[in-house]
């Protein structure tokens, strides 16, 4: 069963405080350096979520960009995700977002349910800023949906990729070490963990209880 987000209106979002996470640059087996990822900064308000992910140099618009998600009980199963893209160590993702930079730049989300991966009901954006060699996901609404089933953060991978079916991660964040590059596996062995800043205002969790989200959902230990 999915997760349903539902657009909440009117609210009051506090300031928004996060965390910065940073990654080696020059980890990479390839030239590309619009792969190579630099810095993550998560970062929520109570009510949504921005992922803001910095690249050593955004020279190029063919990249891939993902970012998987465990938040909820049970989830995919090892190198399983909706991009069909070869990443180990990433069993148990609810979510998964992927990205383009070409034509404007777009966002995919997906849901982990029954049924494998479908189309999640959260709505998801990104803007580039090709000066600063940075782009920003913003998750609607997702801290406000997860914090009413009592959910207080998540873990989180990051990878950079090509645009096929079967590409590697090309840089993942964190400590996993240079990647084979193209034409091999890659792995993740550390993923991050972000613990919401802001706790929503009752009001807001109450208006999410009576829709009935994602009730009976805990967060995975």
């Amino acid at each position: 069963m999915k997760l349903i987000a539902l657009g909440v209106l009117g609210m009051l979002a506090a300031p928004a405080l996060g965390s910065h996470y940073v990654d080696l640059v020059g980890d990479i087996a390839t030239g590309n350096s619009n792969l190579d990822i630099a810095e993550v900064e998560m970062t929520d308000n109570g009510v949504d979520l921005e992922v803001r992910v910095t690249v050593a140099s955004l020279d190029g618009d063919w990249g891939k960009y993902l970012i998987f998600i465990d938040a909820l009980d049970g989830g995919s199963g090892d190198n399983d995700n909706a991009w069909q893209r070869d990443i180990s160590g990433l069993s148990g993702m609810d979510i998964f977002a992927g990205s383009w930079l070409d034509g404007g730049g777009g966002v995919e989300i997906s849901e982990y349910g029954d049924s494998g991966w479908e189309t999640s009901l959260f709505d998801v954006s990104i803007s580039i800023d090709w000066d600063n060699h940075t782009f920003l996901w913003t998750f609607v609404d997702m801290v406000a949906v997860l914090s009413s089933t009592g959910i207080t953060g998540l873990d989180f991978e990051v990878a950079t990729t090509g645009g096929n079916s079967g590409d590697p991660a090309i840089d993942l964040l964190g400590g996993e070490g240079t990647q084979p590059g193209w034409g091999g596996g890659s792995h993740s062995t550390d993923l991050m963990h972000y613990d919401f800043t802001t706790i929503p205002a009752p009001g807001v969790l109450s208006l999410l209880g009576l829709a009935g989200i994602a009730a009976g959902r805990r967060r995975r230990r």
